[in-house]
Order: structure tokens, then sequence, then C-alpha cells
């Protein structure tokens, strides 16, 4: 599964191949999404870093146009970067991680069920408000 940083969490949580995603399980692909985005190998990620792998998103069979996929990719880093330094870091990250998980656990189970799943899919295809 493609976790990708513009709303990693929600691209995460609307995999449609997983019926219930564990905050735990969830966590872990996270994080190993994160190793991949962090390409210099320095433990943050910057903003040209997200905006890269964002522009490797799919949407179906295609990538997502290259416009829309830079406004994800800044969205996500604006929110994702509490202090402003210019970079992310994972424990940055993994506090936004953290938010949307209990944004889409509605049941507050530690679960993602399908339909849970479901609503976070339809949020990222609404795109940012």
């Amino acid at each position: 599964m493609r976790l990708v940083p513009a709303l990693l969490a929600a691209a995460a949580l609307a995999s449609p191949a997983l019926a219930v995603e564990t905050r735990a399980s969830a966590a872990a692909k996270f994080k190993a999404e994160f190793a991949a985005t962090d390409t210099n190998h320095d433990g943050s990620l910057s903003r040209a870093e997200v905006q890269a792998r964002t522009a490797q998103m799919k949407t179906g069979q295609a990538n997502v146009d290259p416009t829309h996929a830079k406004r994800l990719a800044d969205l996500w880093f604006d929110n994702a970067d509490a202090n402003k330094d210019g970079k992310v870091t994972l424990a940055e990250a993994q506090a936004l991680f953290a938010k949307m998980m209990d944004k889409y656990d509605r049941n507050r189970n530690g679960q993602i069920s399908a339909n849970e799943g479901a609503a976070a899919k339809a949020d990222l295809a609404r795109g940012p408000r």
C-alpha cells in the first residue's frame, strides 16, 4: 500500500484491500512509508521529499495531476510541520497520523472498519477543505 504523504493517514485508512485496519498495523505501514519518503535518510522529511512522493500517487491507473499533487503535499506538510522549522520529523508526522486515526475511528475501538475506511476514502475524494 502506498501511504503517500499527502494525507498519509487517510490514505492508509482508505485502503480497500483491508476490511479492518488496526492502529498498530496502520502505524507500522505509516512508519515504513515515512522511511521510504525520507530519500536522504536524515530522519526528517523536507517539503521537496513530500512533493516528490506525492507526485507518485495514483488515482486508479493514472498519477495525480502535478498541480493537485503539489497542493496535497503542501497541505500535508504545513499541517505536519508543527514547529514550523521547514522539516517534518517522524514524531511530528506520527502526531498528525494519530489525529487522523482518531478522526476516522468513530466508534473508538482502535480499528478502522471497512465503513470507517470508506469514510476516509470519501474525504480524500472530496479533497482539501
